[in-house]
């Protein structure tokens, strides 16, 4: 008969929310015993691969809050882990007809009334800019980059300062079933592990078993991500710059000498094989047709970038959900915005698990 652990919460997943769910949830409930399964190393999985650039944004009420709590939980620690960041002032390049609505996205700031002048944009960016008659530059906000597989891991090592917490890697959870009063778990070396509550915080693995008919249910689908390396230095005092109608932005990386372009991949349904994803000519032509619109003297710098995947809702917003049938809590399905709203998405499990 094989032996079985026990625990008061098990956490699947080490990625950024894994990871502030337990920084979290040691600090809430000290002398729970908890344990974080993560398949191969904590920190190093889709989480690694984020563009890690935080700015309080959302597109609804719940986003906006999520953004708020992830901003305030991620000032909290920055000092605390020695995190250093990249800031930027930032600018926005949109349509003249939604300025509105580009306002209306912040959340610990906001978006001036007035429009910047272009050249002003083009010295905080070091180059020129295309613009048509119907955009407008607006300003606001402050870009942070992180390094998302840092800050997972520190979260991580400063939760394992407690007794109470272990942290079990490179074994994948294979069976996941209710066992009243809680979860029984099933790794792949062949443990069982049972916990009072469960997390299951995988991201783009949620496709993949035992968590799959979870996903099915609640149609999330994977889509690949992807992010361009400029090769050009920025200036000292070089701004980011947001184009929201192209869900794309432009942020300076002066630690590499680098810029760091986001866009809007459109490949769906790719798997989340750790080195089966790459950069391919299509990411690059989708990546260059918008720098050729707005910033064409930067369209032939692109050098390298970082690929992986997410999962999305229909939505597009976060999923956190309690599945009856296996006694957890989905957690994730950031849709792109998992970093950014990791701690919020943390927050929103641990009130579903302690109610």
């Amino acid at each position: 008969m094989k032996m079985t652990d026990r625990y008061d919460l098990a956490i699947v997943g080490g990625g950024i929310v894994g990871a502030w769910t337990l920084y979290l949830a040691t600090l809430r409930h000290p002398h729970w015993r908890i344990v974080l399964v993560d398949r191969y190393r904590a920190g190093e999985g889709a989480t690694a691969h984020s563009a890690g650039v935080l700015l309080a944004t959302g597109r609804s009420a719940r986003e906006r809050k999520l953004a708020a709590i992830s901003a305030d939980l991620y000032g909290n620690v920055h000092a605390p882990f020695g995190l250093s960041t990249t800031r930027a002032d930032v600018f926005w390049v949109a349509d003249a007809r939604s300025t509105e609505e580009v306002r209306a996205v912040a959340v610990d700031f906001s978006i001036g009334g007035g429009s910047i002048m272009q050249p002003e944009l083009e010295r905080r960016l070091g180059v020129s800019t295309h613009l048509d008659a119907a955009q407008t530059v607006l300003r606001g906000g402050t870009a942070i980059s992180h390094d998302p597989g840092l800050i997972a891991r520190s979260l991580i090592s400063a939760s394992l300062r407690s007794a109470n917490v272990s942290c079990i890697e490179g074994v994948a959870v294979t069976t996941m079933q209710p066992s009243p009063p809680g979860t029984e778990l099933g790794l792949a070396d062949g443990r069982l592990l049972h916990a009072g509550r469960s997390v299951v915080a995988v991201g783009p693995w949620i496709v993949e078993q035992p968590f799959e008919p979870f996903a099915d249910a609640h149609d999330v689908r994977i889509k690949k991500v992807v992010a361009l390396h400029i090769d050009r230095a920025p200036q000292p005092d070089a701004a980011a710059v947001f184009f929201p109608q192209e869900d794309a932005y432009l942020m300076p990386l002066p630690a590499r000498n680098q810029w760091l372009f986001s866009f809007r991949s459109d490949e769906w349904d790719c798997r989340p094989g750790k080195h089966a994803l790459e950069i391919n000519d299509r990411d690059r032509n989708v990546a260059k047709a918008v720098l050729r619109r707005y910033l064409p003297d930067l369209a032939d710098l692109c050098c390298g970038g970082r690929v992986f995947c997410d999962a999305y809702t229909s939505t597009g917003e976060p999923l956190v959900r309690l599945d009856p049938s296996r006694a957890a809590v989905f957690a994730g399905a950031g849709s792109g915005a998992g970093f950014r709203l990791a701690p919020g998405i943390a927050e929103e499990a641990l009130h579903l698990i302690e109610a």
